[in-house]
């Protein structure tokens, strides 16, 4: 969960009705039955937009600026860094998400985006994820907290923009987040001195939203003359089929809304890697699948994380995030991360998956 220079305020570019959701494949199969999660004790916000004061002292002098976040749940969010205290003044720069695409512009540039797979909201934090990490001994529930009038639950943890683990008393975030997942504030100290603090001064739960707010019908490779539309991966839309995709069951409520094959290449002389990612939503909630399909090792770590019993004989390892949870599984030699803000819902999916 980065927004802003650090943590969920780092400058860094961030669904239960409808139809079961399933794999665009052919195994020869039944459908199998969608398995039933239940519902959290508290619904997490749909939309949300925050104003912060955030005071720097990293350096030799005391800054002050302005950050602004608005989310709307599963696929859009902006982030804004403003100079001066709030309301803010000069827009320095910001990152805007819909389910498309990511822009990026800092004052003075026409800025970039680039193609977005399906994933969760970096702006948008998940205590079911923070409360599941604490519970497997990664996070510590610090107490409870107002901000903006408004109550919360504080978290200490190493780093916001790292897979969650202990913090230690040099190097720790504090952060301050409400039931239903509305970031407040997060203090971050490093070399045992508080160094960054953003405490939100305005919450609204029903922003107004226009198509401009999260540019959602703006197309940056149709821009005339700008070029904005970097192309470090190729992202095509589209089910696929056949033997070399798992078979996913999404729980029931859920619907596939999206699904995508990318290709990319880390490096001139990396190997290229082919990703089939795909999305399924219920309200507010997503829960995606990115396969590898190409051979050899995947995008991420096999060891991180703790062993998670998925049943019949399948492992996996879990890893949290202030914003989700991933379970990793490797079927024989198929690679497969299921991302979810809700533990239990990535859990559901990844014990679905087959070859």
């Amino acid at each position: 969960m980065r927004l802003a220079r650090a943590g969920f305020l780092t400058k860094v570019a961030f669904a239960l009705t409808g139809l079961v959701g399933l794999a665009a494949c052919d195994h020869g199969t039944k459908a199998a039955v969608a398995p039933k999660v239940a519902a959290p004790a508290t619904a997490r916000a749909a939309a949300f937009r925050v104003v912060y004061r955030v005071d720097d002292t990293a350096g030799p002098q005391q800054q002050v600026s302005t950050d602004v976040i608005q989310v709307a749940e599963p696929w859009n969010g902006v982030l804004e860094h403003h100079d001066g205290p709030p309301p803010g003044t000069t827009l320095l720069s910001s990152t805007v998400q819909n389910d498309r695409f990511t822009f990026n512009t800092a004052q003075g540039s026409t800025g970039f985006a680039t193609r977005r797979i399906p994933g969760a909201l970096t702006t948008a934090p998940s205590p079911e994820a923070l409360a599941a990490a604490a519970a497997a001994g990664l996070v510590e529930r610090s107490g409870d907290a107002t901000v903006a009038g408004e109550p919360c639950t504080r978290w200490t943890y190493k780093a916001a923009n790292a897979v969650l683990a202990k913090g230690t008393p040099e190097e720790h975030v504090e952060s301050c987040i409400t039931a239903d997942g509305v970031p407040l504030r997060e203090a971050i100290t490093l070399r045992g001195r508080v160094v960054r603090v953003a405490e939100a001064v305005q919450v609204d739960r029903n922003p107004p939203v226009t198509p401009d707010t999260f540019q959602t019908g703006r197309d940056p490779g149709a821009d005339s003359g700008q070029a904005l539309l970097e192309t470090e991966q190729q992202v095509t839309e589209g089910a696929r089929s056949g033997g070399a995709i798992v078979r996913v069951v999404a729980p029931e409520g859920f619907r596939v809304t999206r699904q995508v094959t990318v290709d990319r290449q880390a490096g001139e002389n990396s190997a290229p890697i082919k990703l089939y990612v795909q999305a399924f939503e219920s309200g507010a909630d997503l829960v995606t699948t990115e396969q590898v399909t190409t051979p050899g090792s995947p995008p991420w770590s096999i060891d991180e994380g703790q062993p998670v019993d998925l049943g019949g004989k399948q492992t996996g390892r879990v890893v949290y995030r202030t914003g989700w949870a991933e379970v990793r599984v490797t079927l024989g030699d198929k690679s497969v991360r299921v991302t979810s803000a809700r533990p239990a819902v990535a859990l559901a999916v990844a014990r679905s998956l087959t070859v």
